[in-house]
């Protein structure tokens, strides 16, 4: 009697000089098939200043309590991606969700998946700026 298992391996393949995480799903002994999860999102970029984040920069933590001016990360609704959520954005590197924000749950109503990266430097915010980028989802 054959039992049909399904198991997901996570795997690293090396490409050039750069890693790429490909989510790989076995659902029979037979059959494998590579699931990159890919997502166009609205990203936008801030730093823990007043200017930025307004009467919370006193605080310099992140909603979920890590520090903001030590540590990278990212600010998104937590009901599209929840906290813990790591990303893969183009042109910054793997980021967590660890942080929100109005803007991101406001976007979310009008169907827009936006996220804000966190730079510790306000010329690097404004440089980043707002942009469309497909955005890989790996965990």
């Amino acid at each position: 009697m054959e039992r049909e298992t399904k198991m997901v391996i996570y795997a690293c393949i090396l490409i050039g000089l750069s890693i790429i995480f490909i989510n790989i799903k076995q659902t029979s002994a037979k059959k494998i098939t590579l699931e990159p999860k890919f997502k166009r999102m609205l990203v936008t970029a801030y730093c823990p200043c007043e200017k930025c984040c307004g009467q919370y920069a006193a605080y310099g933590k992140t909603s979920k309590g890590r520090d903001a001016w030590k540590t990278f990360g990212v600010a998104a609704d937590p009901k599209v991606l929840p906290y813990g959520k790591k990303l893969r954005i183009p042109g910054i590197g793997i980021r967590e969700v660890d942080d929100t924000g109005g803007a991101m749950r406001q976007s979310t109503k009008k169907g827009i998946c936006h996220i804000d990266t966190r730079f510790h430097n306000h010329n690097q915010a404004l440089k980043f700026g707002r942009q469309w980028l497909n955005v890989e989802i790996l965990n």
